[in-house]
């Protein structure tokens, strides 16, 4: 009767570590869904869909993910645990290590704590992501093997990775393996399709140099900028549409607005809506690339762009 209360008792203790991993980390772990491609009708193939997963790592809205997970796509979603869905732009993406990371315009975001804390062989650790679309599943397993290389082209190959045998599918791309603290230990790469038990994870310490980097050339980029902005781009809400009179059905959602940058200067801010420069629409990214470009040597430029839902104008001298 002892040895089957010790084993329940064991049960319930790994049950219980699983159950807190997934507590703790899952808030953040979002689904990302992308659009590529395009053409039709008909000169196929016609635009193409894909599926992933990523985790926050940043209240302010900053998301780990595979560079191929978003490898090409013209758009990008993300959606939560919650139900809120909201577009996301691409920061950067380092192919060699299969890593990218995203950003949305929304705060006070759940995060996850990233972990680069020393590893071992038979630790138990836990997948969160959504395989086959099927939304924020876990799974559990241990690690098999530290420091792994994994052939991915021709001359190419990911290197100290960490192989798992928790089970992994197509659709858990991007999506965190985390330890039973619900720490991110690893983002989940690839999986030997011929084999079972055979998963790969890129870890954390990777995970760290790769933001480093990409936030580096991000900040550069943006200050660089005519406007001292990042954005994507954004539908806008019907309700906007109508109450402001608006011809346009989009714009360009600022993510980032660098501090001193002529953007700020004029106070514009992340989460505007830019609308139009000079009365030429914007309602796309590279739209707003064509203006500037455009408008270089000249200004000040007039602004019309959306806040809480209110057109608004204000008056900016780019830099040079």
């Amino acid at each position: 009767m002892s040895t089957q209360v010790d084993e329940f008792a064991a049960l319930d203790a790994y049950s219980q570590a699983i159950v807190g991993a997934a507590e703790r980390a899952g808030p953040a772990v979002v689904k990302i869904e992308t659009g590529r491609g395009g053409r039709l009708p008909n000169g196929r193939p016609g635009p193409q869909q894909g599926l992933g997963s990523g985790v926050i790592y940043s209240s302010d809205g900053h998301i780990l993910t595979n560079a191929h997970v978003v490898a090409g796509a013209n758009k990008v979603t993300v959606t939560l645990p919650d139900g809120r869905s909201m577009p996301a732009g691409v920061l950067g993406s380092e192919p060699g290590r299969d890593m990218a990371v995203l950003r949305v315009a929304t705060g006070g975001l759940p995060v996850a704590e990233l972990s680069a804390a020393p590893l071992r062989i038979g630790q138990l650790v836990v997948a969160i992501g959504n395989p086959f679309g099927l939304d924020f599943s876990v799974t559990a397993g241990v690690i098999s093997a530290l420091n792994r290389t994994l052939p991915t082209g021709p001359g190419q190959q990911l290197d100290h990775l960490i192989q798992t045998d928790t089970p992994i599918n197509p659709g858990n791309s991007g999506g965190p393996l985390v330890d039973v603290q619900g720490r991110v230990v690893g983002i989940t790469t690839a999986i030997v399709p011929w084999g079972q038990g055979l998963g790969f994870a890129v870890p954390t310490s990777t995970a760290y140099e790769v933001i480093s980097r990409i936030s580096n050339r991000h900040r550069e980029a943006i200050s660089k900028g005519a406007l001292g902005i990042s954005g994507l781009d954004a539908p806008l809400a019907e309700a906007a549409i109508r109450a402001n009179n608006l011809q346009q059905r989009a714009g360009v959602l600022l993510l980032e607005v660098a501090p001193n940058g002529a953007a700020a200067q004029a106070s514009l801010r992340g989460g505007d809506i830019l609308l139009a420069i000079e009365d030429r629409a914007v309602e796309t990214v590279d739209a707003l690339r064509k203006v500037v470009q455009a408008l270089r040597g000249r200004g000040p430029w007039r602004i019309s762009f959306l806040r809480d839902g209110r057109r608004r104008n204000v008056s900016l001298v780019p830099s040079a």
